[in-house]
């Protein structure tokens, strides 16, 4: 492979591996918010309960009113925090289809470098993660919209069962998809490393060649005149 093939593969295979790594910084984030709004349904369910009875119904049914407005905001922003998880994916997907890209451009269909073949597997297989990792995150972004929409205000007590139950149902949903995330992020991350560190030995051999050669030309080209011919000895 070329040295500039080599090199363009690499930047890619590191801007793939800062993108996980923001992408990883957001599933953190909507696991606190995905617990908190679980949180919040607790207490919008209790809260939903004690307002059937008479004792203290308008404050129940207020202080219900309250989780659920608290739950939309919790959502909005799981909403906008899956947009962002995806944008980070979809940034990983193109710098690795840009690896992927350099590489074939490079292989003259006699490919005998191990590390080029071990960084090309890594690329399929990373490619395939963070593929699934992108339809996770849809998931996730999709029940975090169908949360906020369950939890509208309500007066009407049947209603506010109803809103809080299938709020609650999508919130689960969004955690559940959130704890799938970590484990797919875990692993692209995990192939990422191994192929930012496969991507920097060949870049590093490439460089270092490439200067080998050009200090070692103008010695090939400059070699020391042979000793004259001494001739027949008088």
């Amino acid at each position: 492979m070329k040295e500039c093939e080599v090199l363009a593969a690499a930047d890619a295979v590191f801007d793939a591996e800062r993108a996980l790594r923001l992408a990883a910084d957001t599933v953190d984030e909507l696991g606190d918010l995905a617990a908190s709004s679980l949180r919040v349904l607790d207490d919008a369910a209790t809260d939903a309960f004690y307002a059937h009875q008479e004792e203290r119904r308008d404050f129940h049914l207020e202080s219900a009113g309250d989780q659920l407005a608290r739950l939309r905001n919790r959502s909005g922003l799981m909403n906008e925090l899956g947009e962002d998880l995806t944008r980070h994916l979809t940034a990983a997907g193109s710098a690795i289809e840009r690896a992927g890209d350099e590489l074939a451009r490079g292989i003259d269909g006699d490919d005998r470098d191990t590390d080029v073949r071990a960084l090309r597997t890594q690329i399929d297989i990373l490619t395939e993660v963070v593929t699934l990792a992108r339809t996770v995150a849809e998931q996730i972004t999709r029940h975090a919209q169908h949360a906020a929409e369950s939890a509208a205000a309500t007066d009407a007590l049947m209603l506010l069962d109803s809103r809080v139950h299938h709020a609650g149902q999508e919130v689960t949903r969004a955690d559940e998809g959130v704890s799938m995330m970590r484990s797919v992020i875990e692993s692209a991350q995990s192939r990422a490393r191994t192929s930012a560190a496969l991507a920097g030995s060949l870049s590093y051999a490439a460089t270092h060649t490439s200067r080998q050669s050009w200090s070692s030309g103008p010695q090939q080209t400059h070699q020391p005149d042979k000793p004259a011919d001494p001739g027949i000895a008088i």
